[in-house]
């Protein structure tokens, strides 16, 4: 692991960037708290789309354009 200034960084981003894609664990500290500096995986990519997919479907659920189960049938 390893800890960097925000000033680190900002003067070497694609060196940091490249280790942490590489799997090293890179943490970014500043004044506004720390930060953990890793690559977006496939998993990422597919859990937004899939909770994009879900507030579409409730957005056309709420304008009548399609039915959705109650929350009650799904849970009980």
């Amino acid at each position: 692991m390893e800890m960097i200034s925000a000033r680190e960084f900002r003067s070497n981003q694609t060196k940091y960037l490249r280790k942490a894609r590489q799997g090293q664990q890179v943490i970014l500290t500043s004044r506004e708290g720390n930060f953990k500096i890793e690559p977006v995986t496939d998993r990422d990519v597919l859990v937004t789309n899939e909770i994009l997919a879900s507030l579409a479907s409730v957005k056309a659920h709420l304008k009548g354009e399609i039915d959705l189960p109650n929350a009650e049938d799904i849970v009980f």
